[in-house]
């Protein structure tokens, strides 16, 4: 007879049996478990390392391109002459030669030549829009004379970034009737050949520089007024600003655009433009709004510059007696005008 305890043992065996291959099936599990995670952990650290060293090629290429722009930048800069201290020369060789322009383009009615679409320097090819653009600017300086100065004779102004002559020739009628004199001047050195070429000689015309400096006496002119020239002044603005007061008679004016949060939100509904990104930082051209008190953005080829109105108008206080900061003034402008004054003392 089987004993009873044996008889238990046997009746217990089954189940210790089905705990054991449980517990075997449950460590094969987990180490089928491990082995996979450590298969994924190697997976991913492989995958990271590559996406590290993809990451540290392109940012060694960019850094490449980086450099590869400045010292293009170096190098166009100081060949022969540096824009940055120097006006923008006609060339940069060794020798040079008087430049070739296309004839002027002589329009009935017009007393003096229009400069070829090539030499107008980005304003409208077509003739009757570059008169018509740049009879609206001098028709700004024309109000501001008359509002703040009355109608004096004999005035002497100067286009403070003349190009080729787009709004000082409209003030031709002034000159030769009222005895205007009239002075331009401007870093570019081939309008101002141009002007040499095409305009009376009684017109002043000289190259400067983007160093606050200008060839005129101290208190020697009436009006100075400029368009589009402190909406690129990244550097030295200010000194710009006592250089102009210094030359402007007491009570003169000071007429000139700047850019504030009208021509920011023109740019940035026009950012899609190729011309507009080129110019422009991609940071300005994201927000619709401008949130900073000023923002300069470029370097010493090309800038741009805004301010807030209210800032620019406190900036410029410093300086000059604000009379006025209007906004654009005609529809084919997004820039505001600042009107001042060289106090009488």
């Amino acid at each position: 007879m089987t004993h009873p305890l044996l008889r238990r043992l046997a009746h217990l065996l089954p189940p210790i049996q089905r705990l054991s291959q449980s517990r075997d099936a449950a460590l094969r599990e987990r180490d089928a478990a491990l082995e996979h995670m450590r298969r994924l952990v190697d997976q991913q650290a492989a995958e990271h390392a590559a996406l590290l060293a993809a990451s540290r090629a392109e940012g060694e290429r960019a850094a490449d391109a980086r450099m590869e722009r400045t010292l293009s930048m170096v190098r166009a800069e100081y060949t022969v002459l540096p824009r940055f201290g120097f006006h923008q020369p006609l060339d940069y060789d060794e020798a040079s030669l008087p430049p070739r322009f296309d004839p002027p383009v002589m329009r009935e009615g017009e007393p003096l030549p229009l400069p070829a679409p090539a030499d107008r320097f980005g304003y409208p090819a077509d003739d009757t829009a570059y008169l018509h653009m740049g009879g609206l600017d001098a028709a700004i300086v024309r109000d501001a004379i008359a509002r703040h100065l009355g109608a004096p004779r004999d005035l002497a102004l100067l286009d403070f970034g003349c190009s080729s002559g787009r709004v000082l020739r409209h003030f031709e009628a002034e000159r030769s009737g009222q005895g205007w004199r009239l002075h331009g001047v401007d870093i570019q050195a081939r309008p101002i050949e141009w002007l040499r070429l095409h305009f009376p000689e009684s017109y002043t015309v000289t190259t400067g520089t983007v160093q606050p400096h200008l060839p005129f006496e101290d208190n020697s002119l009436d009006v100075i007024y400029g368009f589009s020239v402190f909406t690129h002044i990244k550097y030295l603005w200010d000194m710009w600003l006592l250089e102009l007061r210094r030359v402007l008679k007491p009570g003169g004016l000071l007429v000139q655009t700047i850019h504030t949060e009208n021509a920011w939100a023109y740019y940035h509904r026009q950012r899609n433009e190729e011309w507009v990104r080129r110019a422009h930082s991609p940071r300005m051209l994201e927000s619709p709004t401008m949130e900073p008190d000023w923002f300069h953005h470029g370097d010493i080829a090309v800038s741009q510059a805004f301010w807030k109105a209210e800032v620019a108008r406190r900036n410029w206080a410093r300086y000059l007696e604000v009379l006025e900061l209007l906004p654009p003034q005609h529809a084919l402008s997004f820039q505001d005008v600042m009107i001042c004054r060289k106090p009488a003392r």
